[in-house]
């Protein structure tokens, strides 16, 4: 069976001429490009969700890796991967002002650790870096405070792995556990998608995901059809959706419930479903919402 949801267009009510606007810069205005961008690299960074992208805080120009948790009786041990996209950046560590991270590095050199926000930080220029550090205790305390953007965390204790790291208000718990029993690293999606006959046409998809096992990241994709460009990304989970289609998850055991909404550059007669991808089912249920004031289908 084709794959191709076709709209057929009994009578057409109202047209759009093609959108073949490009963005440029007139040549009295070229001189006056760095002026106006100055401190304004922010802008080249991806953009929160749910927000309005206008100031600096509403651009996500560093992306945190797994974050590393090695700990013993009488100290800590952590890692993490950063990437700096534009301008330098504070980036958040483990630990607070009752537990200080100590030697820091950022690619193996020596770092200063600033409080920021009232928590450990360090500033890092663009660039890929891996942080690392220790802390030391003379007792071990119940829970570390965990920077909200690491998403992933391996934590071992004393030597044995923690599948399933406990969080509280950003705080991960150090006691020791009983032994854990190891769940396989397994993923189920559920793709929903909503075909909404607008100008231009609006495709709305609702991606349900199971996950089992360990704290990792997944990817699934291409998750859109050819030609739309997504507005708005809705997780419980980081999310970060890249130029080629792929959403890439920072998952962890449960069940999780993403939205995406994107939009076609016109209004079309005919939408070809993308081809299976990493982690997406074969087959999707898909529904459509007609816009009888604009057409007929």
């Amino acid at each position: 069976m084709s794959k191709t949801l076709r709209l057929f267009v009994c009578a057409l009510l109202l047209a759009t001429g093609p959108l073949g606007a490009q963005d440029y810069i007139p040549e009295e205005l070229e001189g006056w490009q760095e002026w106006v961008l100055k401190d304004k690299a922010y802008r080249n960074c991806p953009f929160l969700y749910n927000a309005t992208p206008a100031g600096p805080g509403d651009f996500l120009c560093a992306w945190p890796g797994e974050l590393q948790l090695d700990v013993s009786t009488g100290d800590a041990r952590f890692s993490q991967t950063w990437t700096v996209l534009e301008e330098d950046q504070w980036l958040a560590l483990p630990g607070s002002t009752a537990h200080w991270p100590d030697r820091v590095t950022a690619n193996g050199r020596a770092v200063t650790v600033t409080l920021r926000n009232g928590a450990p930080a360090v500033r890092l220029s663009p660039g890929s870096w891996r942080l690392a550090g220790r802390f030391a205790w003379d007792e071990r305390p119940d829970v570390l405070r965990i920077p909200p953007e690491s998403g992933l965390l391996s934590l071992t204790v004393d030597g044995q792995p923690v599948a399933r790291p406990e969080f509280d208000s950003g705080r991960v718990f150090l006691g020791t556990r009983t032994a854990d029993t190891r769940t396989a690293d397994s993923v189920r999606a559920v793709v929903h998608r909503l075909v909404i006959d607008d100008v231009p046409t609006r495709l709305v998809t609702r991606v349900r995901i199971d996950v089992s096992g360990s704290v990792r990241e997944e990817a699934f994709g291409p998750l859109l059809p050819e030609g739309f460009v997504p507005l708005d990304l809705r997780s419980p989970i980081p999310a970060k959706f890249e130029p080629d289609g792929t959403l890439h998850l920072q998952v962890r055991p449960g069940t999780w419930e993403i939205r995406l909404t994107a939009r076609a550059p016109a209004a079309l007669n005919e939408i070809e479903a993308p081809a299976t991808g990493s982690n997406l089912p074969d087959t999707e249920v898909w529904s459509y919402v007609a816009s009888e004031r604009l057409r007929v289908t």
